[in-house]
């Protein structure tokens, strides 16, 4: 099953992404893959990454994301609401 997944990219991110741009990257997943994978397809360092968010949720970067998931991803650059400590890189 394929279905396309939007990657929303924040701050930094977006400019260090091979398909930087204000709209969201849309990415075509066939099977779920995890997270950290999909850092290497779109060109961007895990390192970069302080808060990744699956369907609106905080999620480690060890999560396995979905065909279809709407995906944020949010640069160290940005503050971290307390409640989202445990899901920093």
């Amino acid at each position: 099953m394929s279905a396309v997944t939007e990657v929303y990219l924040f701050g930094s991110l977006s400019r260090e992404s091979e398909e930087n741009g204000a709209r969201p990257i849309q990415y075509v997943l066939h099977a779920p893959i995890p997270l950290r994978d999909l850092f290497h397809c779109l060109g961007i360092s895990s390192g970069r990454v302080q808060l990744a968010m699956v369907n609106y949720r905080a999620v480690s970067l060890d999560h396995v994301i979905h065909p279809g998931d709407r995906i944020a991803l949010f640069p160290k650059e940005y503050p971290i609401f307390a409640d989202w400590k445990d899901f920093r890189a």
